[in-house]
Parts: structure tokens; sequence; C-alpha cells
């Protein structure tokens, strides 16, 4: 399961990142919090295939679709 596939008020652990993400974004995401075993929430989604937005830890962040597909979360991820 994506990051991108999880649905408002949703739960999960991140598992990794995809290979396909460029260096410098998989960086950026590392340091943004992005780790495997990390809780993330999905806060909302937006209409018509616009940003997500999450919270991991004590940050809220709005990612686009290319890279919320990025982010593997963990299969047993439980709402």
């Amino acid at each position: 399961m994506t990051l991108w596939e999880m649905k408002a008020k949703q739960q999960a652990l991140i598992h990794s990142l995809s290979a396909k993400l460029s260096p410098a974004v998989a960086g950026r995401l590392h340091e943004m919090g992005f780790n495997a075993g990390q809780a993330i929430l999905c806060l909302r989604r937006s209409p018509l295939r616009g940003p997500l937005v999450v919270q991991v830890g004590d940050c809220v962040y709005s990612l686009e679709q290319e890279v919320a597909q990025a982010v593997l979360l963990e299969q047993s991820a439980a709402s």
C-alpha cells in the first residue's frame, strides 16, 4: 500500500521509500521524518487528485500524488 492510497483519518507505519524517487527527494523526505517504522496519519485528501495532507510526528505536510505514491506503508497498517 502507498501513502496515496490512504483514506482520511487513517494511520499507518512507513515501510520504505520507493527507489524510483530521485536521491534529492528521498533525502528531503528522510530529513522530514519519513523513515521506516514512523507513524503517519492522513489528515485530509484534497479533491480532484489535489495534495494529500499528512502528519508525521508533530509536523504536517502536503504531498503531491507522485511523491505520495512513492511512500510505501506496512501491509498490516490499520486505521
